[in-house]
């Protein structure tokens, strides 16, 4: 009879619950060891954040230099262009062949010893004249300068 006795609690679902239960040191942990474990998940997981975060910036700092080198090449491309474009020569053929200009004629200059006339403009674009108003000073003005004057 003392080996049925055991084997009848483990026969009803309450029997194992118990014995699982009691292999468990404490059933609820207490507040602290939880914000303990938290802080170490946090901390275990920053230096995943910064590493992610340094290869995410040097990924996007040589994107930059790469641009910068593709913008400095076509820089010095179009300076070789400006430079060719103001050749004084390739000017001059432009200009003779797609322009069909020609050698300008010899310049003759005349002194004359005249004034040129005055010129005349209408009136509205003249200034307006000044206007000079005259003010008289204020009586306190002329008291106090009876009682100032040596």
């Amino acid at each position: 009879m003392t080996a049925a006795a055991p084997a009848a609690p483990e026969a009803n679902g309450v029997g194992r619950a118990l014995a699982q239960r009691r292999l468990l040191p404490h059933p609820r942990m207490p507040a602290w060891v939880w914000i303990l474990l938290i802080g170490l998940c946090v901390a275990a997981s920053l230096p995943v954040i910064q590493s992610s975060s340094a290869t995410e910036t040097g990924a996007r700092l040589i994107a930059l230099e790469a641009e910068r080198e593709r913008l400095r090449s076509e820089l010095r491309t179009l300076a070789a262009h400006v430079g060719e474009l103001a050749s004084l020569n390739r000017i001059e053929r432009d200009a003779r062949t797609r322009l069909r200009m020609v050698n300008a004629t010899p310049t003759v200059r005349l002194e004359v010893e005249h004034a040129p006339p005055a010129r005349v403009m209408p009136s509205r674009y003249l200034p307006l004249p000044e206007t000079v108003e005259h003010h008289e000073p204020p009586r306190w003005q002329a008291l106090l300068d009876l009682l100032i004057a040596d």
